[in-house]
Formats: C-alpha cells, structure tokens, sequence
C-alpha cells in the first residue's frame, strides 16, 4: 500500500498573496474526510501554482489568534477578559490586512504518491504533524492525515496477526 493508496485528494488551496481572513474562510469550509474531524489544513501555492507552504487552525489559533488575545486582553480584569464583539471585529480587520505568505508554514515536508505507508509514518511522527501534503511532478495532488495512516497501518497489522479464536 502506498500513500496514494490513503490519501484524500479533496483540499482547499489559498495563493500566498491571499490574506488571512480569506484563508480562515478556507479552513473553515473545508471538507472533512471521515476520520478527520478537526484536522484541516489549507495548501499554499505561489504565483507558479506550486506548493509555497500550508496553513493549518492551529497555526491560526495558537501562533496568531491566541497571542492576540493574550497581549490584549492581558491588561483587562477578569471581568473584562472576556472576548467582546470589538475584538473579534479588531481580529478581522488585522487578518484582512495579513497575507497567508506572512504566517503559513514554509516549505512543508512533503509525500510522494509512490511513498510507503511506513515512510509517511516516519515523516508524520518525526516532524510531528497532523497532516502532509502529496506533490507529483510539482504539484499539490493530495494529503495524508496521521489518522488515516494510523488506520492503514493498524488495519494492515491486525489483518496479518493471529485471529482471536472465535
């Protein structure tokens, strides 16, 4: 089995000169494959339709949204800590002006549809990422998810053991 075998070939893909409010759009909408609930990842390409970098909702909410709220909300009581609508409204004007290019991941590992499973595997626990995206010949064709290859993997193994007695 090989990674073209496993991954989905239904993304999103935002150009590095989109902005950030368009990008969050994007993960939003998305589509989930079944396994994957929660985990979305946005394909970044440049001017040339190749792969520039990705963009996950962790990298939206822990490296840029959450770091705003902290810095500003900081200096609020608990009682004002709370996120008011002027805030949200402060978030999407700042993420209309922030291009995808400014925040992205750059030069993300990559798969190859000819990889094994167990070469995904490695590429997935050692850079420690949910997601990866696939490139042939240059171009974006696909992503893997570690739940997905968990699935593979663990179903293949189960498969190839001894059968519970029945």
């Amino acid at each position: 089995m090989t990674v073209a075998d496993i991954m989905t070939r239904e993304f999103e893909v935002v150009h590095e000169d989109a902005t950030l409010l368009e990008a969050m759009r994007h993960l939003r909408d998305c589509p989930l494959v079944e396994d994957e609930i929660g985990i979305k990842c946005v394909v970044v390409l440049d001017s040339g339709e190749s792969l520039s970098g990705v963009l996950t909702q962790s990298d939206v909410v822990g490296e840029i949204l959450f770091p705003y709220f902290v810095r500003d909300l900081a200096d609020r009581t608990a009682e004002q800590r709370r996120i008011r609508k002027e805030d949200y409204r402060a978030l999407a004007a700042w993420a209309a002006k922030v291009k995808v290019r400014d925040v992205m991941t750059r030069g993300p590992v990559t798969l190859a549809p000819g990889d094994d499973l167990f070469e995904a595997a490695d590429r997935i626990v050692s850079r420690k990422v949910k997601s990866l995206p696939v490139v042939d010949g240059g171009r974006v064709v696909g992503i893997v998810y570690r739940s997905s290859l968990y699935r593979h993997i663990a179903e293949s193994i189960l498969e190839s053991g001894p059968r519970p007695p029945s």
